[in-house]
């Protein structure tokens, strides 16, 4: 077992993708739930700590989690009110990625479901995470904002104008590759 050099996603969802150096872009879901395929290609299946493996060893290996669609409820359960921010308990995450989604009226014209992409913060903490939180919840009266545990990240999506933002928390992990991190 090798001690991770940088954080590791904590849970994957089917749909999520990582894109190596290399080119090759694995698709988790693609072929099997819970399995990781690459399109268009022979290589095997890999599981979860196969991939978990591949982004700690590939610093340029890019991953990019399942864009919520625009037109359906943002999964997990509500935290309503600022009670349910402040009681938030995201252990055992160590720190989260921001991944920014954006939907305007071109986008929407086009078909596009989540939107356009804008690049990740990475390196987050919890305490950045609530606060983050608590100020879209304060600022934006009508955002909803949404803990998947399952599948361990946050949702906060509001509008300004005719855009519809969406922000997913992928929360992480400071463990070993291999260790308990699912």
């Amino acid at each position: 077992m090798t001690l991770s050099t940088r954080p590791a996603v904590w849970r994957f969802a089917d749909h999520d993708s990582v894109r190596t150096a290399d080119g090759t872009t694995w698709h988790r879901g693609l072929r099997r739930p819970h399995s990781w395929a690459a399109l268009g290609s022979d290589l095997p299946e890999r599981d979860d700590q196969a991939l978990r493996a591949l982004l700690d060893s590939d610093p340029h290996a890019a991953f990019a989690p399942v864009g919520p669609d625009a037109y359906t409820p943002l999964p997990g359960r509500p935290l309503d009110g600022p009670r349910a921010l402040e009681l938030l308990d995201l252990r055992p995450a160590t720190a989260a990625t921001l991944h920014r989604h954006s939907l305007d009226r071109t986008g929407a014209l086009l078909g596009s479901n989540p939107g356009r992409r804008s690049a990740p913060i990475a390196g987050l903490r919890p305490a950045d995470v609530r606060s983050s939180l608590r100020g879209t919840a304060q600022r934006h009266s009508r955002a909803r904002i949404t803990l998947d545990r399952v599948h361990g990240r946050l949702h906060a999506r509001y509008a300004i104008g005719s855009t519809l933002h969406t922000h997913t928390y992928v929360l992480t992990v400071s463990a070993p590759v291999g260790g308990p991190t699912q």
